[in-house]
């Protein structure tokens, strides 16, 4: 049988859920046994040692370029011209997801692309917050709104990416497959002390300042703990130094710093409550890893596709208010505590398991025969 060569496209190569997926997808494809695959990243990981694939880096400099991933047009396209690969699948949208778009359509006859939307703003005008560089956005937005003009596939990981990629640019989804997750190799174990914490990098549209005055409000509650996981902005930026400040001016919240994936795991697996305060997300890998280890999910805003009270897994608060009345009332209600996590657990376990990457595999085959 001759072999798919598939080229993963993504600007880092660890770091955040969305390379958390690609790494789940990588080791799948390798246990197939019938593709070849290379990851083709800007920022590799000093540890990194790729079991049954190659990493490719493109350019030459390992911080963030100045005006966005587009300028790597250059090595990123002679990297996909000497691979020369079947299927490119491209997660995290900015200036690769245009550059891939374009290599595809120049090379149609011989490579497909498939897309997978992995945040919301990706399939909207808006933009994640990026800095005060202005062209930078316009270039990666303008390069996202190429491609998806220009790719083969879409994938969206809810209905409501689905129904915005519509909306906005007149395009139907080609899938929509959800998150995919092991089940949880640590037994949960709540016996400790009451533990609220919050995980993500710490980036303003993350709002972890709501996070820190949850944690000031609730301080009349005996013996709970709130920790904050996450890496820190590489800069020192004003809003991180008072942000800083204000951790260390509360006694019940310990900021624990960036943590390994199987660190996190266990901090969940101990854990009560996971509380997320973004904006907006794209599906929260932090809902899944939760949910499999019986710790009850509270979102200020993000509720995909209406599951949190849609499904009675979780509460999706709306308001700082309404936030902090329902962590109190969960901390202090075992019985509800404990509702919330069976029914949870149940839900990660029938739609979110690794089942759902054979719908990808299933994908990257179609294309591939079709190319």
């Amino acid at each position: 049988m001759s072999r798919t060569r598939v080229c993963i496209v993504n600007p880092f190569q660890h770091g955040g859920g969305a390379e958390f997926q690609i790494s789940l997808l990588t080791a799948a494809l390798r246990e197939a046994n019938r593709f070849d695959v290379y990851y083709l990243t800007h920022h590799v990981a000093a540890d990194i040692n790729p079991q049954g694939y190659e990493v490719v880096r493109i350019g030459d400099n390992a911080r963030v370029p100045r005006f966005g991933y587009v300028t790597d047009v250059i090595p990123l396209y002679r990297a996909l011209s000497a691979l020369n690969p079947h299927v490119i699948y491209q997660r995290v949208a900015g200036g690769y997801t245009g550059i891939c778009a374009l290599y595809t359509r120049n090379h149609h006859r011989r490579t497909r692309m498939i897309w997978h939307v992995a945040h919301n703003t990706d399939v909207t005008p808006e933009s994640l917050d990026t800095g005060r560089n202005v062209v930078r956005r316009r270039l990666e937005k303008c390069s996202v709104e190429y491609a998806i003009r220009r790719t083969d596939r879409i994938v969206v990981q809810t209905e409501d990416q689905g129904r915005l990629l519509a909306q906005n640019y007149g395009r139907q989804a080609d899938a929509v497959i959800p998150n995919f997750h092991p089940e949880a190799a640590e037994r949960p174990d709540k016996s400790g002390p009451l533990t609220v914490v919050w995980i993500a990098n710490l980036k303003l549209w993350k709002r972890p300042d709501v996070f820190v005055r949850l944690a000031q409000a609730l301080q009349d509650l005996s013996g709970v703990q709130f920790l904050m996981l996450g890496e820190a902005p590489a800069a020192d930026q004003t809003w991180w130094t008072q942000l800083r400040r204000s951790i260390e001016a509360t006694p019940n919240l310990q900021y624990l710093g960036q943590r390994s994936g199987a660190e996190v795991n266990q901090i969940l697996a101990q854990a009560s409550l996971c509380v997320n305060t973004s904006v907006h997300e794209g599906f929260p890998n932090t809902f899944v890893q939760a949910w499999l280890r019986d710790a009850v999910v509270v979102s200020l805003t993000v509720n995909p596709d209406g599951v949190l009270d849609g499904k009675n897994i979780g509460v999706h608060a709306g308001t700082e208010t309404a936030l902090q009345t329902a962590v109190r009332r969960l901390l202090t209600d075992p019985a509800a505590r404990a509702g919330y996590a069976q029914r949870a657990r149940d839900y990660a376990k029938s739609t979110h398991s690794v089942r759902n990457i054979g719908k990808l595999t299933e994908m990257i085959d179609a294309c591939a025969a079709a190319a």
